[in-house]
């Protein structure tokens, strides 16, 4: 479902991705487990009849030829051996509703690619409903984390009785911590980034804010034209932080019968605004370090703009049952129409603050 703007767009931001001939295929995978996300802990201003969602957790498997890499592990299936810290946040602050893990994916797929078979798990970054348990991978699969998180996060539990990880994450298995300056320093829009295979098929991006190392990836799905895929990780929780913006204005027939922008607008906003996004990223311990969250979504509100690229936040609800299912490609994202089909049906969520507005203005 695609609609046309109340304005004329800005024209998108210059990227500047490098040329290249090489893609990697896009595989995303939703375990089935679902987590509640309180509107106050992750987006704001608080909107009155919108209370919240069971979002899923999106993981990627993504593969270069015979090479294959899994970003996020999502939740593991016993959560109650993670280290008794998150343990206690988990009950204190969510629900989960459990799915399956990621390797038991792999095993279970017909694609013939296994656990053993991937060479890194890419951690976005150390909170629970990324780390999985990297033991349901062999040793030698190399686990790759952003800036600082190393520090931030080993000696973990039971060493440390405060710890947020495990000892186990890591014991025996090699660690890598991207280095996003030095000679291969690259652009991408305005992120740092590393070319992970060395030829411009997989970026990672430095995305800090969320977490210390927080990382967000681009992979080109397509090399004529070039097309992207971009793994949003926790950089936002919500497409209600990213759209609408001057360059994505809201459209003029939002997926509501009988509801026209202008009361949209006026439940959901403060400012009536078109190109203003409805949320900002929350003040307060989600984001760790507010300024930098929010410097990383207007950084990614630009690639947002750019038709070439399908942005998938990890907790995106309006794109469940809408991408290909696992192991289906999402290479072909752009052939299908998803981006202009999925771009608004967030717009969904916010039914009930239309609706209570509504009665509210009748009183």
């Amino acid at each position: 479902m695609d609609c046309d703007p109340l304005c004329e767009p800005a024209p998108a931001p210059e990227l500047n991705i490098p040329d290249s001939e090489c893609t990697v295929d896009v595989r995303v995978m939703d375990t089935g487990t679902l987590l509640y996300l309180n509107p106050e802990l992750f987006w704001q201003p608080k909107l009155d009849g919108f209370d919240g969602l069971h979002a899923p957790v999106y993981c990627f498997l993504v593969s270069h030829g015979d090479r294959h890499v899994v970003f996020d592990l999502g939740v593991r299936r016993d959560w109650e051996n993670y280290a008794p810290r998150v343990v206690s946040v988990i009950r204190a602050t969510t629900t989960i509703t459990m799915g399956t893990d990621i390797a038991s994916m792999l095993e279970g797929s017909s694609l013939g690619i296994r656990a053993r078979d991937v060479e890194a798990v890419i951690w976005s970054h150390n909170h629970f409903d990324h780390t999985g348990d990297p033991a349901t991978f062999p040793s030698t699969t190399e686990l790759v984390v952003g800036p600082g998180v190393r520090a931030t996060s080993w000696p973990g539990y039971p060493t440390n009785p405060q710890g947020t990880v495990l000892d186990a994450d890591v014991q025996g298995r090699p660690v890598r911590e991207i280095a996003f300056h030095g000679e291969q320093h690259l652009r991408i829009g305005g992120f740092d980034a590393s070319d992970y295979f060395g030829d411009g098929s997989f970026y990672l991006l430095d995305a800090p804010g969320h977490a210390v190392g927080h990382i967000c990836a681009l992979a080109r799905t397509t090399a004529h034209p070039a097309s992207f895929v971009f793994m949003g990780a926790d950089a936002c929780h919500h497409a209600g932080v990213l759209r609408p913006t001057t360059y994505l204005p809201l459209p003029k027939n939002p997926p509501f019968r009988g509801v026209c922008p202008g009361e949209l607008l006026a439940a959901l906003t403060k400012t009536g605004r078109h190109d203003t996004t409805f949320f900002d990223v929350a003040e307060g311990p989600i984001f760790h370090d507010h300024g930098a969250a929010m410097e990383t979504v207007r950084k990614i509100r630009e690639l947002d703009a750019s038709e070439d690229v399908f942005v998938v936040l990890a907790h995106d609800l309006s794109l469940r049952q809408r991408i290909p299912p696992f192991p289906e490609r999402l290479n072909d994202w752009k052939a299908r129409g998803l981006r202009p089909e999925t771009r608004w049906v967030f717009l969904q969520d916010f039914e009930g603050a239309v609706k209570q507005h509504a009665a509210d203005r009748a009183h």
